[in-house]
């Protein structure tokens, strides 16, 4: 399929299983589909494809560039249709809990995607209580150091999320990695009242809009 933001949407609070569907069809790397049927293992489709509505360039920085800080819109939450597309989705709500969650587009490619994540804070603030949603034996969510919060998951037709808690209004940085690929293009979270598809440096920088 190609890279869409089509099944990408706000959503209003609610509880996490109505998002959620059955465990992953296959283990492996995932692979979107062109127009043309041609299999991309998340490579870069053509330029077209990129649609983030915001004033950086087409490209993402380069790994070695310092990451960008963005804004994120306090209790804004992202809603994905589960194996329809493929998306890590960042979300923050007034207090300081965190919530981090992929999808993958199983329902097309008939495999999962393998996500790393790692998700830390400014040295002025602190993290914790982290915890995993829908996880399968498979996944894993822990603390690796001292202020950096992983999730490994295996996302097939379902959702798998981390949660978790920082001082209110840090700033949170995100290290996102698909198949052992950096690959920013498909962060997605509000800012500023836009959704915001794909982003423009990884690791980047979320900077809640409240505490």
């Amino acid at each position: 399929m190609t890279f869409s933001a089509d099944f990408v949407k706000f959503r209003s609070l609610g509880v996490w299983s109505f998002l959620l569907a059955g465990a992953p069809l296959v283990l492996g790397g995932c692979i979107i589909v062109d127009d043309d049927g041609q299999h991309d293992h998340h490579g870069w489709h053509d330029e077209d494809d990129w649609d983030n509505g915001d004033d950086w360039d087409d490209e993402p920085a380069p790994p070695d560039q310092d990451p960008w800080r963005v804004s994120i819109d306090t209790d804004a939450l992202v809603s994905s249709e589960p194996g329809e597309g493929v998306g890590i989705f960042v979300e923050y709500a007034a207090g300081g809990t965190w919530t981090i969650w992929t999808t993958c587009d199983t329902n097309t490619s008939r495999v999962a995607c393998s996500f790393d994540l790692y998700a830390s804070v400014d040295t002025s603030s602190e993290l914790f209580d982290i915890a995993g949603s829908e996880l399968e034996r498979t996944d894993t969510t822990r603390l690796v150091d001292e202020g950096i919060a992983y999730l490994h998951a295996e996302t097939g037709s379902d959702v798998d999320a981390m949660t978790f808690t920082t001082t209110e209004g840090a700033i949170v940085r995100l290290e996102a990695y698909l198949d052992g690929e950096l690959q920013p293009r498909f962060i997605y979270w509000f800012g500023d009242d836009v959704l915001h598809e794909g982003a423009p440096s990884n690791p980047i920088d979320f900077e809640p809009t409240s505490p």
